[in-house]
């Protein structure tokens, strides 16, 4: 894939998934005006947390190592046995997923002690009550893994991004039209019924490609057993860097009320950024790692891994130093209306604080674990991701008593640091010819030189000036004052990064381009 075929791609990704991500903060303040920071949304945020475990863990096994063998199957045996294939994928991940399901409808209580056993006891039986109501989520989670790993392997990457919607929608009418008559557990219901329609979206581009579903299961198929061989490890890995959030949910469920709902506030409005920006790049880069990889071209793989690595610091160094100069207005902004009051902004923006500085991290880290598992190697990633938690578990403990939520934010990225600064040290010892790491270490330096200025500008620029021109205190008039910030912020660090001469900057005006023109087509369209 060439610089600007990555660029082309990954700005379309991206653009769908802003979209999707701005439904998402919708549904999010929502939650927040009808529930606010209360025992019923840590009920219902804890009870996301038990299927989603599991089906975080299960989903990235699988879509990490569904990718290369797939592909490998259709390039070595042809296109339908590469579809026969997939059909014995499908109706495997079906019979794993109902097992799943009826493991968690039976254990749900005592997973819900596990996860959470600081609860007061009536939060804990709603948890478990609302938690039976999502573990079907699963099957539909699981299955549409399977068939984002089809679409993202032809080529398709918009569609897979574009289902969010769907299923973010059907949360947002969940807690707007029944959240107030009904409470929290139309939430639970909304959430299960977005997640079959994220699934029924995807099916029209599945069938596009010419795929046809049909009862074949082979579970003595060589293929098959490859990707369970793989799996194993990657699932243990997955599980690995699951328990990091699990950890941090039982410490802060022993916390005051509120810190759990503050402490995902603070997560999903970090992960904004590299959802969109960061995840794009490193979702269309992977399929071409993996075909790199099994032509064994480790030149051009050493260079479209370390051009990636560079242009997902490029985006989101500076997003990482905006966020934490403008972490308080950036709460109240999204979420302080309703029952979300402004101790909830300081609880949020506290957690906020210390989740900024691993913004960048959270992608360049997980890109680094899907190059192992391009050449099959899903052993490494494995000892990475318990490292991770031995030193998450460790700081966790450490720093929650006097940081609170700040300190679980705190340790989750000093874990992701450490687990990319290995898992890098190891893949240059993997790969045939070295990865050239001195250009990225270059890139790093540069534009983190660049963000720290730019972040030095908007702090005073914000602080003083900006509140002295725009004296109103509604949410549109501290849009405004962020929105005029990061304008400046903007102008600031490009011009840093070419004074730098960060040889990013080229490419991400072709991302930029390539962005502009996906919102053009769109609103052309409507």
């Amino acid at each position: 894939m060439t610089k600007f075929t990555l660029a082309k791609a990954a700005s379309i990704v991206a653009f769908l998934t802003i979209v999707s991500k701005i439904l998402g903060f919708i549904r999010e303040t929502s939650l927040a005006a009808v529930f606010g920071a209360t025992a019923d949304t840590d009920a219902y945020l804890l009870a996301q947390t038990i299927p989603y475990l599991l089906f975080a863990t299960v989903s990235y096994a699988l879509t990490t190592t569904f990718i290369p063998v797939y592909s490998h199957v259709r390039e070595a045996q042809g296109k339908e046995a590469g579809f026969r294939f997939v059909n014995n994928v499908v109706w495997t991940v079906l019979g794993v997923a109902v097992l799943f399901v009826l493991a968690g409808e039976t254990l749900a209580e005592q997973l819900v002690a596990i996860v959470a056993p600081g609860l007061e006891r009536n939060t804990a039986v709603l948890t478990e009550y609302l938690s039976r109501i999502l573990f079907p989520m699963m099957i539909f989670q699981l299955l549409s893994g399977v068939v984002t790993g089809v679409l993202n392997a032809e080529g398709e990457f918009g569609i897979p991004t574009a289902a969010g919607l769907v299923q973010n929608v059907s949360i947002i009418v969940s807690i707007l039209a029944f959240g107030p008559r009904h409470g929290i557990q139309a939430v639970a219901v909304g959430t299960l019924v977005g997640a079959g329609l994220a699934l029924l979206a995807k099916l029209p581009a599945l069938f596009r490609t010419g795929f046809r579903l049909r009862v074949h299961l082979d579970l003595r198929d060589p293929s098959l057993r490859r990707m369970v061989i793989l799996m194993l490890p990657a699932f243990l890995g997955a599980g690995a860097n699951q328990i990091n959030t699990l950890v941090d949910r039982m410490l802060a469920s022993g916390l005051p009320e509120g810190r759990v709902a503050a402490l995902n506030y603070a997560k999903r409005l970090m992960q904004l950024a590299p959802g969109v920006l960061g995840a794009s790049i490193a979702t269309v880069v992977y399929p071409t790692l993996a075909k790199l990889a099994a032509r064994r071209d480790w030149t051009r793989f050493n260079d479209a891994l370390v051009r990636s690595l560079s242009l997902i610091h490029f985006w989101l160094a500076p997003v990482a130093i905006g966020v934490l100069v403008l972490r308080e207005p950036l709460v109240r902004v999204v979420y302080e209306r309703g029952a979300f009051d402004a101790a909830a902004t300081s609880e949020t923006a506290w957690a906020l604080l210390f989740f900024s500085l691993g913004i960048a991290l959270f992608t360049m880290r997980d890109l680094v674990s899907r190059a192992f598992f391009t050449m099959q190697d899903t052993k490494t990633p494995l000892v990475v991701g318990v490292v991770t938690v031995v030193i998450n578990v460790a700081l966790n403990l450490l720093l929650v008593g006097p940081l609170e939520q700040g300190g679980l934010a705190l340790a989750t990225v000093i874990a992701t640091t450490a687990g990319f600064v290995i898992g890098l040290i190891g893949l240059r010892r993997k790969v045939p010819e070295h990865l050239r790491l001195g250009g990225l270490f270059s890139s790093i330096s540069r534009t983190l030189l660049a963000s720290l200025i730019m972040g030095l500008v908007v702090a005073p620029v914000y602080q003083q000036w900006l509140t002295l021109i725009t004296v109103g205190h509604t949410t549109l008039d501290e849009l405004f004052r962020i929105l005029l910030a990061a304008a400046i912020g903007a102008v600031v660090y490009f011009a840093a990064a070419w004074v730098f001469r960060v040889r990013e900057l080229r490419e991400a005006a072709n991302f930029g381009w390539g962005l502009v023109k996906a919102v053009a087509r769109r609103s052309a369209r409507s």
